[in-house]
């Protein structure tokens, strides 16, 4: 088996290096979704209440899908970032020539759960 050898000339290594930064920050917004459908689920606070146990709100479990749903997905668009990069890059391709459209209409999906989670949490009054 040969060694790929990729010529360190410009900013190789440091966009080799950009990759797995991403990626790895792909994973720990995962496992920010992933305490938050926890919490939901577990209806757990940050701040508890000292008198009083609420049992939760009707939408906690939707909720939680929503945001393990989000993680997954935070996952599936880190790791198609850097296997096409990963790909671009022993091609010598530029990477900001590369299609990158299914990356952020993940990263679009993303925010929109985070939106979307905001307003039903402000809304809600037992949560």
């Amino acid at each position: 088996m040969q060694a790929l050898v990729v010529q360190n000339v410009g900013s190789t290594a440091r966009d080799y290096l950009f990759l797995e930064r991403n990626f790895l920050s792909h994973l720990k917004l995962a496992l920010l979704f992933s305490v938050l459908s926890s919490s939901l689920l577990l209806h757990a606070r940050l701040v508890p209440d000292s008198g009083e146990h609420s049992s939760g709100s009707s939408v906690n479990l939707p909720l939680a899908g929503l945001q393990f749903a989000a993680a997954m997905l935070a996952i599936f668009g880190g790791l198609w970032e850097y296997l096409v990069g990963y790909r671009d890059f022993f091609d010598m391709r530029p990477f900001n020539v590369a299609g990158t459209m299914p990356h952020l209409a993940a990263m679009v999906a993303i925010i929109a759960i985070i939106l979307v989670t905001c307003v039903v949490l402000l809304a809600d009054n037992k949560l």
